[in-house]
């Protein structure tokens, strides 16, 4: 029996959905500051601090950049961006707007922490938190279910660009792909 083109054109779009369906989930919680993750109860003030001191170090480092604070202003809101010169001349990151604590199956007292930016363009209208890879995290502070990626160690940051007219982004180095402006 031959299969028809469109049925292996159906095939072939489903499965990026399917497999990423089946990537692991964890619980992670959102917190805009040390006192936010204190009076969440699940860390002593000291591991709190440690956390947030880990997210803010990674902050720079990560961070997605723009070469115009427009650019970024745009994802990210007016006045949410930082211009900061790190050798390659002036480039704009948002300002960390929270931090996320993975917690780890099997392994109750582990986390990851990690920086968080609130973008306008991720989450609709509305906006919401995103990790430095563009990967959507949550709308609100607090506990939710994320991919195990997205609460990975990040590598490096990556650089933002915007195509004619501010409708679309893109990222040299994988930072979310297009999204709508």
């Amino acid at each position: 029996m031959k299969r028809s083109p469109t049925v292996r054109l159906l095939l072939m779009g489903t499965a990026p959905v399917l497999l990423t369906a089946c990537e692991a989930q964890d619980d992670a919680v959102l917190y805009k500051d040390v006192a936010e993750c204190v009076a969440g109860a699940k860390l002593t003030e000291d591991q709190c601090k440690a956390a947030f001191d880990h997210a803010k170090s990674e902050h720079e480092r990560v961070a997605p950049r723009y070469t115009s604070q427009a650019d970024c202003e745009t994802d990210f809101g007016s006045g949410k961006c930082q211009g900061v010169n790190q050798g390659a001349g002036i480039q704009f990151i948002p300002l960390m707007a929270a931090y996320a604590l993975g917690y780890y199956a099997g392994r109750p007292n582990y986390y990851q922490s990690q920086p968080m930016y609130y973008s306008y363009t991720s989450f609709g209208s509305s906006g919401g938190y995103v990790n430095s890879g563009g990967q959507q995290m949550s709308r609100t502070t607090g506990m939710t279910t994320v991919s195990r990626s997205s609460m990975e160690a990040p590598t490096r940051a990556v650089t933002m660009s915007r195509s004619g007219f501010g409708s679309s982004s893109s990222a040299k180095g994988g930072w979310g792909g297009s999204s709508g402006s």
